[in-house]
């Protein structure tokens, strides 16, 4: 029995480069690329149409030494936790289990102008994914994030400063 609500993927590699590299491949399989090499496009229980850029994958899995006053700038490494869950944001998605919170708010981007987020919250995991709101109404979210985050920052960094638009029960 696991003590999670999905199971982590643990891939194994000789080097620390081919694991990231795996790690890589399973991000642009799952969530950018299908079969035939067409843009996927996910939709989440709400409808809303989500897209996932090749290019993310380093922001996403690598840490920031100073998430909370630093610049964005994720200088920590390849993170094991953020990588073993990588087939979590699929499920968080899908409320397929658990209870998500879904969150928006609007932050200051690196030039100084709004940007709204949604911002999923598995209440059971303590599990986090982030996506951008389109610029435009007719198009997708964008994936951004998704981490496991201590209770605190989920306390000061989500419920102080977003809107609790929805909570749903999956399964």
């Amino acid at each position: 029995m696991t003590d999670s609500l999905w199971p982590k993927l643990r891939l194994k590699a000789d080097s620390e480069d081919e694991l990231i590299a795996a790690y890589r491949q399973v991000y642009l399989d799952t969530y950018v690329f299908d079969e035939q090499g067409n843009k996927r496009i996910f939709t989440d229980w709400t409808g809303a149409k989500i897209t996932f850029a090749a290019g993310d994958f380093e922001h996403a899995f690598t840490k920031a030494q100073n998430y909370r006053f630093g610049a964005c700038v994720h200088d920590g490494g390849f993170d094991h936790e953020r990588a073993r869950r990588i087939l979590w944001i699929a499920e968080v998605l899908a409320a397929s289990a658990g209870t998500i919170q879904r969150y928006t708010q609007t932050k200051k981007d690196s030039r100084g102008r709004d940007k709204k987020r949604r911002t999923y919250v598995v209440v059971d995991e303590s599990y986090v994914v982030v996506l951008d709101d389109p610029r435009k109404p007719d198009k997708p979210f964008t994936f951004v994030t998704a981490i496991p985050a201590n209770p605190s920052y989920i306390q000061t960094e989500i419920r102080q400063k977003a809107f609790l638009a929805e909570t749903k029960a999956g399964g």
